[in-house]
């Protein structure tokens, strides 16, 4: 069995990854709402010191949905799903970091005695772990007979933790192990972008890019429909309002009369 065989993968396949990878990486409550819930049990397990704790934080996020959307719009070459995962991640960063520094500012906990922060360093050896987790989730995502696996690979993938830590550190003013956890989150997810880069070429994924445009437009499209929908929501809250206040105003009126 070659390397190509074993990174065979039908247009159903591709086509049913690429769905399930934008449909996850939306930008919608539900999925900001996991990042916040991840970094608070990550953070918590940070500050504790307790690895179980920190598992169970990777094992709820779904930080990794926009990082593999960015190498499948890499592969394809569509600058708009690139563009699009960016943007989701960057507001995942915002919130993780926001929740992670709230929790920071009222903790008592010394970062430099805690041993899961410290061991966060920026390593040729941090770099391999995060190719060799980045080809496990790729590859276990697109082959839907290894689904069973994701929880696993959840663990492998190390993003959480050191985006977490970013805000802890920032939060306490220790700027030198602020510097090594960014150094190493970046490292992790240059990391997974490079391997999962590879494995979605091998995969042929750039015959999947007419799905990956669709999907992204449909998903533009609902967002607008939700957006008008609260629009008009709000207008029709107003109007009620307005109502309301206009027979206030009539009501006031009659009073005056009658007591004329």
């Amino acid at each position: 069995m070659g390397l190509m065989d074993l990174c065979k993968v039908s247009q159903a396949d591709r086509h049913k990854f690429c769905s399930y990878i934008i449909e996850a990486s939306a930008p919608k409550a539900d999925f900001y709402f996991l990042v916040i819930l991840s970094t608070l049990i990550v953070a918590m397990g940070l500050l504790v010191d307790n690895v179980i704790l920190v598992i169970g934080g990777m094992l709820v996020t779904p930080i990794l949905s926009p990082i593999l959307a960015i190498s499948l719009g890499i592969v394809i070459n569509e600058s708009k799903v690139i563009w699009r995962s960016v943007r989701i991640f960057l507001t995942a960063f915002g919130f993780a970091f926001l929740v992670a520094f709230l929790l920071g500012i009222f903790s008592s906990a010394s970062l430099s005695e805690i041993k899961l922060i410290t061991i966060m360093q920026p390593t040729l050896f941090t770099f391999f772990i995060a190719v060799v987790a980045g080809i496990a989730a790729s590859y276990t995502w697109a082959k839907p007979e290894l689904n069973s696996t994701l929880p696993g690979i959840a663990i492998t993938v190390t993003l959480i933790p050191p985006l977490t830590a970013i805000g802890l550190a920032v939060a306490d003013g220790e700027w030198i192990i602020f510097s090594d956890i960014f150094k190493t989150l970046l490292l992790n997810m240059f990391g997974i972008i490079v391997s999962s880069l590879i494995i979605f070429s091998l995969m042929d994924f750039y015959k999947a890019k007419k799905k990956i445009v669709e999907e992204v437009k449909e998903e533009e499209k609902e967002i607008k429909k939700e957006k008008v929908k609260k629009e008009l929501k709000k207008a029709k809250e107003e109007a009620e309002e307005a109502k309301e206040e206009e027979k206030v105003i009539k009501e006031a009126k009659k009073e005056i009369k009658k007591g004329k």
